[in-house]
Protein backbone atom coordinates (compact mmCIF):
# COMPACT_ATOMS: atom_id res chain seq x y z
CA UNK A 1 0.00 0.00 0.00
CA UNK A 2 1.02 3.59 -0.70
CA UNK A 3 2.20 5.46 2.35
CA UNK A 4 0.01 8.45 2.69
CA UNK A 5 1.67 11.73 0.99
CA UNK A 6 1.93 13.41 4.22
CA UNK A 7 4.72 11.10 5.35
CA UNK A 8 7.01 11.10 2.57
CA UNK A 9 6.51 15.21 1.70
CA UNK A 10 8.40 17.87 3.96
CA UNK A 11 6.11 19.29 6.89
CA UNK A 12 3.96 21.77 5.52
CA UNK A 13 3.05 23.77 8.80
CA UNK A 14 6.51 24.09 9.66
CA UNK A 15 7.44 27.96 10.03
CA UNK A 16 9.36 29.27 7.33
CA UNK A 17 12.24 30.64 9.62
CA UNK A 18 12.71 26.86 11.04
CA UNK A 19 12.98 25.35 7.86
CA UNK A 20 15.76 27.93 6.68
CA UNK A 21 17.55 28.00 9.60
CA UNK A 22 19.57 24.85 8.92
CA UNK A 23 20.80 26.55 5.95
CA UNK A 24 22.50 29.37 7.58
CA UNK A 25 25.19 28.12 8.91
CA UNK A 26 26.27 27.00 5.44
CA UNK A 27 24.73 30.30 3.70
CA UNK A 28 27.08 31.92 6.27
CA UNK A 29 30.05 29.56 5.42
CA UNK A 30 29.31 30.22 1.95
CA UNK A 31 29.49 33.72 2.13
CA UNK A 32 32.51 34.23 4.34
CA UNK A 33 35.04 31.77 2.30
CA UNK A 34 33.44 29.96 -0.85
CA UNK A 35 30.24 27.77 -1.59
CA UNK A 36 33.36 24.39 -2.15
CA UNK A 37 35.31 25.70 0.93
CA UNK A 38 32.21 25.86 3.45
CA UNK A 39 31.19 22.20 2.20
CA UNK A 40 34.09 20.55 4.10
CA UNK A 41 35.13 23.79 6.60
CA UNK A 42 31.24 24.14 8.02
CA UNK A 43 30.84 20.17 8.99
CA UNK A 44 33.86 20.69 11.10
CA UNK A 45 32.27 23.28 13.52
CA UNK A 46 29.18 21.81 13.74
CA UNK A 47 30.50 18.94 16.60
CA UNK A 48 31.39 22.10 18.06
CA UNK A 49 27.46 23.74 18.09
CA UNK A 50 27.07 23.02 21.65
CA UNK A 51 30.13 24.33 23.05
CA UNK A 52 29.85 26.95 20.53
CA UNK A 53 26.67 27.69 22.11
CA UNK A 54 27.88 27.99 25.56
CA UNK A 55 30.17 29.76 24.42
CA UNK A 56 28.02 32.40 23.34
CA UNK A 57 26.46 32.34 26.24
CA UNK A 58 29.01 33.32 28.23
CA UNK A 59 30.28 35.87 25.86
CA UNK A 60 26.68 38.01 25.66
CA UNK A 61 26.96 37.63 29.94
CA UNK A 62 30.84 39.25 29.59
CA UNK A 63 29.53 41.81 27.37
CA UNK A 64 26.77 42.78 29.23
CA UNK A 65 28.78 42.54 32.37
CA UNK A 66 31.39 45.22 30.77
CA UNK A 67 28.48 47.71 29.52
CA UNK A 68 27.82 48.25 33.61
CA UNK A 69 31.10 49.65 35.07
CA UNK A 70 31.40 53.21 32.84
CA UNK A 71 27.95 53.78 34.18
CA UNK A 72 28.06 52.66 37.65
CA UNK A 73 31.50 54.85 37.66
CA UNK A 74 29.51 58.27 36.53
CA UNK A 75 27.44 57.06 39.84
CA UNK A 76 30.54 56.88 42.43
CA UNK A 77 31.56 60.28 40.65
CA UNK A 78 28.13 62.32 40.27
CA UNK A 79 26.56 60.80 43.14
CA UNK A 80 29.61 59.79 45.95
CA UNK A 81 31.90 62.34 45.29
CA UNK A 82 30.21 65.81 43.80
CA UNK A 83 27.05 64.60 45.85
CA UNK A 84 28.99 64.55 48.91
CA UNK A 85 27.30 61.10 49.85
CA UNK A 86 29.80 58.56 51.93
CA UNK A 87 26.76 56.04 51.49
CA UNK A 88 26.44 56.36 47.75
CA UNK A 89 30.05 56.27 47.14
CA UNK A 90 30.37 52.94 49.26
CA UNK A 91 27.62 50.90 47.88
CA UNK A 92 28.41 51.97 43.99
CA UNK A 93 32.33 50.92 44.72
CA UNK A 94 31.38 48.10 45.83
CA UNK A 95 28.95 47.29 43.19
CA UNK A 96 31.56 47.92 40.67
CA UNK A 97 34.20 45.63 42.05
CA UNK A 98 31.68 43.12 42.31
CA UNK A 99 30.71 43.38 38.79
CA UNK A 100 34.47 43.65 37.47
CA UNK A 101 35.29 40.35 40.12
CA UNK A 102 32.27 38.78 38.01
CA UNK A 103 33.42 39.88 34.72
CA UNK A 104 37.10 38.60 34.98
CA UNK A 105 35.62 34.92 36.09
CA UNK A 106 33.63 35.02 32.98
CA UNK A 107 36.03 36.28 30.77
CA UNK A 108 38.28 33.72 32.15
CA UNK A 109 35.73 30.47 31.71
CA UNK A 110 35.15 31.88 28.26
CA UNK A 111 39.00 31.85 27.24
CA UNK A 112 39.27 28.26 28.84
CA UNK A 113 36.07 26.41 27.24
CA UNK A 114 37.44 28.73 24.09
CA UNK A 115 41.37 27.11 23.89
CA UNK A 116 39.82 24.00 24.27
CA UNK A 117 37.45 23.83 21.35
CA UNK A 118 39.84 25.51 19.25
CA UNK A 119 42.63 23.09 19.68
CA UNK A 120 40.16 20.30 19.13
CA UNK A 121 38.73 21.67 15.86
CA UNK A 122 42.24 22.65 14.82
CA UNK A 123 43.29 18.69 14.84
CA UNK A 124 40.21 17.51 13.26
CA UNK A 125 40.92 19.92 10.56
CA UNK A 126 44.13 18.69 10.21
CA UNK A 127 43.53 15.17 10.69
CA UNK A 128 40.60 16.07 7.67
CA UNK A 129 43.71 17.22 5.44
CA UNK A 130 45.61 14.53 6.32
CA UNK A 131 42.90 11.97 5.50
CA UNK A 132 42.41 13.44 2.00
CA UNK A 133 45.44 13.96 1.02
CA UNK A 134 46.18 9.97 1.80
CA UNK A 135 43.01 9.64 -0.62
CA UNK A 136 44.75 11.66 -3.35
CA UNK A 137 46.40 9.31 -6.29
CA UNK A 138 49.99 8.91 -6.81
CA UNK A 139 49.98 11.21 -9.68
CA UNK A 140 48.74 14.17 -8.01
CA UNK A 141 52.18 14.19 -5.47
CA UNK A 142 54.02 14.52 -8.62
CA UNK A 143 53.11 18.09 -8.81
CA UNK A 144 53.43 18.55 -5.40
CA UNK A 145 56.13 19.79 -2.90
CA UNK A 146 56.20 18.11 0.27
CA UNK A 147 57.05 21.83 2.18
CA UNK A 148 54.63 23.52 0.60
CA UNK A 149 51.68 20.98 1.26
CA UNK A 150 53.33 20.94 5.37
CA UNK A 151 52.77 24.45 5.10
CA UNK A 152 49.15 23.99 4.18
CA UNK A 153 48.67 21.63 6.79
CA UNK A 154 50.25 23.91 9.39
CA UNK A 155 49.81 27.34 8.89
CA UNK A 156 47.30 27.51 6.44
CA UNK A 157 45.21 24.92 8.98
CA UNK A 158 45.83 27.29 12.23
CA UNK A 159 44.77 30.48 10.12
CA UNK A 160 41.55 29.04 9.41
CA UNK A 161 40.39 27.23 12.27
CA UNK A 162 41.88 30.73 14.42
CA UNK A 163 39.09 33.19 12.03
CA UNK A 164 36.55 30.74 12.14
CA UNK A 165 36.50 30.46 16.40
CA UNK A 166 37.08 34.38 15.77
CA UNK A 167 34.30 35.19 13.78
CA UNK A 168 31.80 33.10 15.63
CA UNK A 169 32.56 34.56 18.99
CA UNK A 170 34.80 37.78 18.97
CA UNK A 171 32.79 38.75 15.86
CA UNK A 172 28.76 38.38 18.27
CA UNK A 173 30.94 39.51 21.26
CA UNK A 174 31.97 42.51 19.74
CA UNK A 175 28.90 43.08 18.02
CA UNK A 176 26.89 43.31 21.62
CA UNK A 177 29.59 45.42 22.79
CA UNK A 178 28.88 47.97 20.21
CA UNK A 179 24.98 47.61 20.18
CA UNK A 180 24.95 48.23 24.11
CA UNK A 181 27.75 51.07 23.67
CA UNK A 182 25.56 52.97 21.25
CA UNK A 183 22.71 52.70 22.61
CA UNK A 184 24.88 54.02 26.13
CA UNK A 185 26.05 56.90 24.01
CA UNK A 186 22.52 57.62 23.06
CA UNK A 187 21.28 57.95 26.42
CA UNK A 188 23.85 60.38 27.96
CA UNK A 189 24.23 62.82 24.86
CA UNK A 190 22.03 61.58 21.92
CA UNK A 191 23.80 64.78 19.85
CA UNK A 192 27.59 63.86 20.80
CA UNK A 193 26.49 60.39 20.11
CA UNK A 194 25.77 60.72 16.62
CA UNK A 195 28.78 62.79 16.48
CA UNK A 196 30.68 59.42 17.24
CA UNK A 197 28.33 57.66 14.59
CA UNK A 198 30.25 59.37 11.74
CA UNK A 199 33.51 57.61 13.07
CA UNK A 200 31.98 53.92 11.37
CA UNK A 201 31.43 55.25 7.94
CA UNK A 202 34.51 56.77 7.49
CA UNK A 203 36.36 53.56 8.91
CA UNK A 204 34.22 51.18 6.69
CA UNK A 205 35.43 53.21 3.30
CA UNK A 206 39.05 53.11 4.08
CA UNK A 207 38.98 48.97 4.71
CA UNK A 208 37.07 48.71 1.43
CA UNK A 209 39.64 51.12 0.06
CA UNK A 210 42.62 48.89 1.92
CA UNK A 211 41.13 45.54 1.32
CA UNK A 212 41.83 44.13 -1.84
CA UNK A 213 45.50 44.59 -1.21
CA UNK A 214 45.93 42.87 2.21
CA UNK A 215 44.49 40.07 0.46
CA UNK A 216 47.18 40.85 -2.84
CA UNK A 217 49.78 40.65 0.59
CA UNK A 218 48.25 37.63 2.36
CA UNK A 219 48.80 35.63 -1.32
CA UNK A 220 52.11 36.98 -1.93
CA UNK A 221 53.63 35.73 2.03
CA UNK A 222 51.99 32.53 1.56
CA UNK A 223 53.24 31.43 -1.50
CA UNK A 224 56.60 32.63 -0.33
CA UNK A 225 56.48 30.33 2.77
CA UNK A 226 55.17 27.22 0.95
CA UNK A 227 58.31 28.10 -1.67
CA UNK A 228 60.58 28.61 1.74
CA UNK A 229 58.91 25.68 3.75
CA UNK A 230 59.02 23.29 0.54
CA UNK A 231 63.38 24.12 -0.43
CA UNK A 232 64.10 23.50 3.33
CA UNK A 233 62.30 20.29 3.70
CA UNK A 234 64.31 18.97 0.07
CA UNK A 235 67.23 20.43 1.62
CA UNK A 236 67.07 18.65 5.08
CA UNK A 237 65.93 15.20 4.18
CA UNK A 238 68.66 15.13 0.79
CA UNK A 239 71.57 16.41 3.06
CA UNK A 240 73.40 13.33 3.16
CA UNK A 241 72.86 13.09 -0.96
CA UNK A 242 74.27 16.75 -1.82
CA UNK A 243 77.05 16.40 0.85
CA UNK A 244 77.95 13.68 -1.42
CA UNK A 245 77.27 15.63 -4.23
CA UNK A 246 78.78 18.52 -2.98
CA UNK A 247 75.27 20.79 -3.01
CA UNK A 248 75.26 21.97 -0.09
CA UNK A 249 76.48 25.31 -0.72
CA UNK A 250 74.08 25.70 -3.71
CA UNK A 251 71.10 24.31 -1.02
CA UNK A 252 72.38 26.90 0.99
CA UNK A 253 72.32 30.07 -0.99
CA UNK A 254 68.57 28.69 -2.17
CA UNK A 255 67.44 28.57 0.97
CA UNK A 256 68.94 32.02 2.25
CA UNK A 257 67.35 33.28 -1.47
CA UNK A 258 64.05 32.26 -0.46
CA UNK A 259 64.02 33.50 3.18
CA UNK A 260 65.20 37.15 1.61
CA UNK A 261 62.00 36.93 -0.63
CA UNK A 262 59.42 35.66 2.19
CA UNK A 263 61.44 38.37 4.68
CA UNK A 264 60.91 41.24 1.79
CA UNK A 265 56.96 39.89 1.81
CA UNK A 266 56.47 39.55 5.24
CA UNK A 267 57.75 43.36 6.44
CA UNK A 268 55.71 44.39 3.38
CA UNK A 269 52.69 43.21 5.24
CA UNK A 270 53.83 44.22 8.64
CA UNK A 271 54.27 47.72 6.68
CA UNK A 272 50.68 47.47 5.44
CA UNK A 273 49.27 46.24 8.57
CA UNK A 274 50.56 49.36 11.01
CA UNK A 275 48.93 51.32 8.10
CA UNK A 276 45.44 50.10 8.12
CA UNK A 277 45.73 49.50 11.88
CA UNK A 278 47.13 53.32 12.18
CA UNK A 279 44.37 54.98 10.09
CA UNK A 280 41.29 53.64 12.13
CA UNK A 281 43.47 54.29 15.23
CA UNK A 282 43.74 58.53 14.10
CA UNK A 283 39.94 58.99 12.96
CA UNK A 284 39.19 57.25 16.77
CA UNK A 285 41.36 59.92 18.58
CA UNK A 286 40.60 62.87 16.43
CA UNK A 287 36.92 61.94 17.33
CA UNK A 288 37.66 61.74 20.61
CA UNK A 289 39.49 64.57 20.98
CA UNK A 290 36.34 66.56 19.54
CA UNK A 291 34.11 64.56 22.28
CA UNK A 292 36.02 65.72 25.06
CA UNK A 293 36.27 69.39 23.79
CA UNK A 294 32.50 69.55 23.05
CA UNK A 295 31.68 67.29 26.39
CA UNK A 296 34.23 69.74 28.67
CA UNK A 297 32.96 72.79 27.59
CA UNK A 298 29.02 71.71 28.13
CA UNK A 299 30.56 70.08 31.99
CA UNK A 300 32.35 73.91 31.90
CA UNK A 301 29.02 75.69 31.56
CA UNK A 302 27.11 73.48 34.11
CA UNK A 303 25.16 71.84 31.34
CA UNK A 304 26.38 68.33 31.76
CA UNK A 305 27.98 66.90 34.66
CA UNK A 306 31.77 65.31 34.87
CA UNK A 307 30.84 61.47 35.74
CA UNK A 308 28.80 61.85 32.49
CA UNK A 309 32.02 62.59 30.45
CA UNK A 310 33.75 60.38 31.64
CA UNK A 311 31.11 57.40 31.20
CA UNK A 312 30.83 58.92 27.75
CA UNK A 313 34.79 58.55 27.09
CA UNK A 314 34.23 55.47 28.36
CA UNK A 315 31.44 54.10 26.24
CA UNK A 316 32.95 55.41 23.07
CA UNK A 317 35.35 52.69 23.50
CA UNK A 318 32.95 50.12 23.72
CA UNK A 319 31.46 51.17 20.26
CA UNK A 320 34.54 51.82 18.32
CA UNK A 321 36.68 49.43 19.71
CA UNK A 322 34.05 46.54 18.77
CA UNK A 323 33.39 48.50 15.57
CA UNK A 324 36.96 48.08 14.47
CA UNK A 325 37.24 44.37 15.86
CA UNK A 326 33.90 43.89 13.31
CA UNK A 327 35.80 45.66 11.11
CA UNK A 328 39.19 44.20 11.12
CA UNK A 329 37.61 40.50 11.29
CA UNK A 330 36.29 41.87 7.65
CA UNK A 331 39.41 42.84 6.63
CA UNK A 332 41.25 39.92 7.83
CA UNK A 333 38.70 37.44 6.16
CA UNK A 334 41.30 38.93 3.02
CA UNK A 335 43.60 37.24 4.42
CA UNK A 336 42.02 34.34 5.44
CA UNK A 337 40.32 33.66 2.02
CA UNK A 338 43.48 33.23 0.91
CA UNK A 339 44.18 30.09 3.19
CA UNK A 340 41.25 28.67 2.63
CA UNK A 341 41.75 28.69 -1.40
CA UNK A 342 45.09 26.57 -0.38
CA UNK A 343 43.07 24.34 1.35
CA UNK A 344 40.64 23.27 -0.68
CA UNK A 345 42.58 22.17 -3.43
CA UNK A 346 43.60 19.54 -0.78
CA UNK A 347 40.08 19.43 0.35
CA UNK A 348 38.63 18.68 -3.22
CA UNK A 349 37.70 15.06 -3.31
CA UNK A 350 38.83 13.05 -5.82
CA UNK A 351 37.04 11.69 -9.09
CA UNK A 352 33.60 9.94 -7.51
CA UNK A 353 34.14 5.97 -7.86
CA UNK A 354 31.31 4.14 -9.76
CA UNK A 355 28.40 3.02 -7.96
CA UNK A 356 29.28 -0.89 -8.42
CA UNK A 357 31.75 -1.95 -5.24
CA UNK A 358 35.65 -3.77 -6.12
CA UNK A 359 34.65 -6.99 -5.24
CA UNK A 360 37.17 -9.28 -6.57
CA UNK A 361 36.78 -12.98 -7.42
CA UNK A 362 39.09 -13.69 -7.06
CA UNK A 363 43.61 -12.98 -7.94
CA UNK A 364 44.00 -13.74 -11.85
CA UNK A 365 44.72 -10.38 -13.63
CA UNK A 366 43.06 -9.98 -17.30
CA UNK A 367 44.89 -7.26 -19.35
CA UNK A 368 42.50 -6.29 -22.34
CA UNK A 369 44.30 -3.91 -24.97
CA UNK A 370 46.09 -2.33 -22.09
CA UNK A 371 48.34 1.13 -23.15
CA UNK A 372 50.41 2.46 -20.33
CA UNK A 373 52.20 5.93 -19.76
CA UNK A 374 55.57 6.41 -19.10
CA UNK A 375 56.91 9.62 -18.54
CA UNK A 376 57.96 11.79 -21.41
CA UNK A 377 58.43 8.70 -23.19
CA UNK A 378 56.38 6.84 -26.06
CA UNK A 379 53.45 4.96 -24.40
CA UNK A 380 53.92 1.26 -23.41
CA UNK A 381 51.08 -1.70 -25.17
CA UNK A 382 48.80 -2.01 -26.20
CA UNK A 383 49.21 -5.58 -23.91
CA UNK A 384 46.53 -8.11 -23.93
CA UNK A 385 47.51 -11.33 -21.58
CA UNK A 386 46.18 -13.51 -18.76
CA UNK A 387 48.28 -13.77 -15.66
CA UNK A 388 46.43 -16.98 -13.74
CA UNK A 389 46.46 -17.08 -9.97
CA UNK A 390 49.57 -18.41 -8.33
CA UNK A 391 51.49 -17.00 -11.33
CA UNK A 392 54.97 -16.53 -10.78
CA UNK A 393 55.33 -13.66 -13.10
CA UNK A 394 59.36 -12.00 -14.07
CA UNK A 395 58.68 -8.08 -16.04
CA UNK A 396 62.11 -7.75 -17.13
CA UNK A 397 63.53 -4.68 -19.34
CA UNK A 398 66.04 -1.97 -18.66
CA UNK A 399 65.23 1.23 -16.72
CA UNK A 400 62.80 3.46 -18.28
CA UNK A 401 61.23 0.66 -20.39
CA UNK A 402 57.95 1.44 -18.45
CA UNK A 403 58.75 -1.38 -15.10
CA UNK A 404 57.36 0.37 -12.87
CA UNK A 405 54.55 1.97 -14.55
CA UNK A 406 52.69 -1.40 -15.81
CA UNK A 407 53.06 -2.29 -12.18
CA UNK A 408 51.08 0.45 -10.61
CA UNK A 409 48.00 0.10 -13.46
CA UNK A 410 48.17 -3.77 -12.27
CA UNK A 411 47.70 -2.68 -8.96
CA UNK A 412 45.27 -0.02 -9.34
CA UNK A 413 47.34 2.89 -8.16
CA UNK A 414 47.41 4.57 -11.84
CA UNK A 415 44.32 4.59 -14.56
CA UNK A 416 45.96 2.88 -18.31
CA UNK A 417 46.00 5.22 -21.54
CA UNK A 418 43.73 2.53 -22.93
CA UNK A 419 42.15 -0.75 -22.19
CA UNK A 420 40.96 -2.43 -19.18
CA UNK A 421 42.81 -4.46 -16.48
CA UNK A 422 40.21 -7.23 -14.05
CA UNK A 423 41.14 -8.32 -10.97
CA UNK A 424 39.26 -11.34 -10.51
CA UNK A 425 36.72 -10.34 -12.69
CA UNK A 426 36.32 -7.08 -10.91
CA UNK A 427 37.66 -3.65 -12.96
CA UNK A 428 40.83 -2.15 -11.49
CA UNK A 429 39.07 1.06 -12.96
CA UNK A 430 36.96 1.69 -10.04
CA UNK A 431 39.27 1.95 -7.81
CA UNK A 432 40.58 5.96 -6.85
CA UNK A 433 44.27 4.84 -7.10
CA UNK A 434 45.24 6.05 -3.72
CA UNK A 435 45.38 2.63 -1.89
CA UNK A 436 46.10 -0.76 -2.70
CA UNK A 437 43.37 -3.64 -3.27
CA UNK A 438 42.72 -5.54 -0.36
CA UNK A 439 44.94 -8.76 -0.47
CA UNK A 440 47.45 -6.83 -3.00
CA UNK A 441 51.18 -6.55 -1.21
CA UNK A 442 53.79 -4.28 -2.54
CA UNK A 443 57.40 -3.53 -2.06
CA UNK A 444 59.24 -1.11 -3.81
CA UNK A 445 62.55 -0.03 -4.53
CA UNK A 446 61.96 2.91 -2.44
CA UNK A 447 61.37 1.59 0.46
CA UNK A 448 59.42 3.70 3.57
CA UNK A 449 60.86 4.08 7.31
CA UNK A 450 59.53 6.64 9.35
CA UNK A 451 61.14 8.17 12.79
CA UNK A 452 59.89 5.53 14.96
CA UNK A 453 60.63 2.03 16.68
CA UNK A 454 61.51 -1.04 14.71
CA UNK A 455 57.99 -2.30 15.79
CA UNK A 456 55.89 1.25 14.80
CA UNK A 457 57.47 0.83 11.37
CA UNK A 458 55.92 -2.60 10.56
CA UNK A 459 52.38 -1.03 10.46
CA UNK A 460 50.57 -3.75 12.77
CA UNK A 461 47.53 -3.04 14.75
CA UNK A 462 46.69 -3.94 18.46
CA UNK A 463 45.23 -7.28 17.64
CA UNK A 464 48.21 -8.64 15.34
CA UNK A 465 50.63 -7.70 18.59
CA UNK A 466 48.77 -9.25 21.30
CA UNK A 467 48.17 -12.70 19.08
CA UNK A 468 50.02 -15.40 20.04
CA UNK A 469 53.29 -15.77 18.50
CA UNK A 470 53.24 -12.31 16.51
CA UNK A 471 56.60 -11.82 17.90
CA UNK A 472 58.25 -15.32 17.25
CA UNK A 473 57.07 -14.89 13.92
CA UNK A 474 58.53 -11.13 13.45
CA UNK A 475 62.00 -12.70 14.63
CA UNK A 476 61.99 -15.51 12.40
CA UNK A 477 61.56 -13.14 9.67
CA UNK A 478 63.99 -11.22 10.65
CA UNK A 479 66.72 -14.22 10.74
CA UNK A 480 65.65 -15.32 7.58
CA UNK A 481 66.40 -11.28 5.93
CA UNK A 482 69.85 -11.26 8.16
CA UNK A 483 68.42 -8.59 10.11
CA UNK A 484 68.07 -10.33 13.62
CA UNK A 485 71.62 -9.59 14.77
CA UNK A 486 71.22 -6.26 13.57
CA UNK A 487 68.39 -5.59 16.27
CA UNK A 488 69.28 -7.57 19.27
CA UNK A 489 72.34 -5.96 19.23
CA UNK A 490 70.24 -2.90 19.90
CA UNK A 491 67.11 -2.67 21.61
CA UNK A 492 65.14 -5.54 19.74
CA UNK A 493 61.59 -4.60 18.34
CA UNK A 494 61.53 -0.91 20.39
CA UNK A 495 64.88 -0.42 18.46
CA UNK A 496 64.41 3.37 16.88
CA UNK A 497 64.55 3.88 13.28
CA UNK A 498 66.72 7.31 12.06
CA UNK A 499 64.11 9.69 10.25
CA UNK A 500 63.83 8.43 6.31
CA UNK A 501 65.69 5.13 7.41
CA UNK A 502 68.88 6.94 8.15
CA UNK A 503 70.52 4.79 10.80
CA UNK A 504 70.13 1.67 8.15
CA UNK A 505 71.53 0.86 5.19
CA UNK A 506 69.61 1.06 1.86
CA UNK A 507 69.45 -2.91 1.33
CA UNK A 508 68.54 -2.71 5.32
CA UNK A 509 65.97 -0.28 4.48
CA UNK A 510 64.71 -2.65 1.90
CA UNK A 511 64.65 -5.91 3.68
CA UNK A 512 62.32 -4.37 6.23
CA UNK A 513 59.78 -2.99 3.73
CA UNK A 514 59.61 -6.09 2.04
CA UNK A 515 59.19 -8.01 5.82
CA UNK A 516 56.53 -5.89 6.65
CA UNK A 517 54.78 -6.66 3.11
CA UNK A 518 54.65 -10.25 3.94
CA UNK A 519 52.76 -9.88 7.37
CA UNK A 520 49.31 -8.95 6.37
CA UNK A 521 47.36 -12.25 3.89
CA UNK A 522 47.79 -11.46 0.04
CA UNK A 523 46.94 -12.78 -2.94
CA UNK A 524 49.50 -10.67 -5.11
CA UNK A 525 52.53 -9.72 -4.16
CA UNK A 526 54.41 -7.37 -6.44
CA UNK A 527 58.44 -6.57 -5.66
CA UNK A 528 59.38 -3.84 -7.47
CA UNK A 529 62.83 -3.68 -7.93
CA UNK A 530 62.42 -4.02 -4.13
CA UNK A 531 65.88 -6.83 -3.84
CA UNK A 532 67.95 -4.05 -6.06
CA UNK A 533 70.55 -3.22 -3.38
CA UNK A 534 70.27 -6.17 -1.11
CA UNK A 535 73.09 -9.09 -2.12
CA UNK A 536 72.22 -11.83 -4.60
CA UNK A 537 72.21 -14.67 -1.48
CA UNK A 538 70.55 -12.96 0.88
CA UNK A 539 67.77 -11.90 -2.29
CA UNK A 540 68.04 -15.48 -3.59
CA UNK A 541 67.47 -17.27 0.03
CA UNK A 542 64.12 -14.85 0.43
CA UNK A 543 62.65 -15.21 -2.90
CA UNK A 544 62.83 -19.06 -2.00
CA UNK A 545 61.25 -18.94 1.50
CA UNK A 546 58.76 -16.36 -0.50
CA UNK A 547 58.05 -19.17 -2.95
CA UNK A 548 57.87 -21.96 -0.08
CA UNK A 549 55.60 -20.10 1.21
CA UNK A 550 53.15 -19.02 -0.65
CA UNK A 551 53.06 -20.78 -3.97
CA UNK A 552 49.20 -20.00 -4.35
CA UNK A 553 49.95 -16.51 -3.99
CA UNK A 554 50.38 -14.51 -7.75
CA UNK A 555 54.40 -12.98 -7.52
CA UNK A 556 55.40 -10.11 -9.95
CA UNK A 557 58.99 -9.26 -9.72
CA UNK A 558 60.67 -6.74 -11.45
CA UNK A 559 64.33 -6.79 -11.45
CA UNK A 560 66.97 -6.15 -14.36
CA UNK A 561 70.27 -7.93 -12.76
CA UNK A 562 71.02 -9.85 -9.40
CA UNK A 563 69.17 -12.90 -8.57
CA UNK A 564 65.74 -12.13 -8.57
CA UNK A 565 66.74 -12.15 -12.81
CA UNK A 566 68.43 -15.59 -12.66
CA UNK A 567 65.18 -17.51 -11.06
CA UNK A 568 62.88 -20.04 -12.86
CA UNK A 569 59.61 -18.05 -13.71
CA UNK A 570 55.98 -19.56 -14.90
CA UNK A 571 55.87 -15.83 -17.30
CA UNK A 572 58.11 -13.62 -18.83
CA UNK A 573 57.11 -10.21 -19.73
CA UNK A 574 60.34 -8.00 -21.22
CA UNK A 575 59.53 -4.66 -21.67
CA UNK A 576 61.38 -3.06 -24.51
CA UNK A 577 62.84 1.00 -24.17
CA UNK A 578 60.53 3.63 -26.05
CA UNK A 579 61.87 5.04 -29.43
CA UNK A 580 61.50 8.54 -29.98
Amino acid sequence: MTAPAAHTSPQPNRPAAARAWPHLPARAGAALFSPSAAAWLMPLLRPHRLRLALLLLISFLAAALGLLPPYISKLVIDRGLMGGDAAQLVVWSLALFAIGLLATATGALSNILHMRASVRMLAQLRRRLLSRLAAKPAGWFAAQRAGELLARVDGDAAEVQKFAFNAVLGGSSALIRLIGGSAMLMVLDWRLGLLTALLAPAELLFLIWARPRTERHAAAVREMQGRYAAGLSETLFGLPALQAARGTLWAERRSLRDHAGLNRRLIAQNLWGEFTRAVPVLLSALTRAAIFLAGGLMVIRGDWPLGSLIAFIAYMGFMTGPMQSLLGLWHAQARVKVAVARLDTVMQPAAPRPAAPFAPAGYALQLDGVTVARGQAAPLGPLSLTIPQGTKLALKGASGAGKTSLIAVLCGRAQPLSGQITLGGADLGQLGGATLPQGVAYAGQRPLTLRASLRDNLFQSRAFWASPGSETRIWQLLELFGLAERFRSANGLDTMLGESGLTLSGGERQRLCLLRALLDPFGILILDEALSEVDPATAARILSHIDKSFPHSTRIITAHGGAAASVQFDMEITLTEART
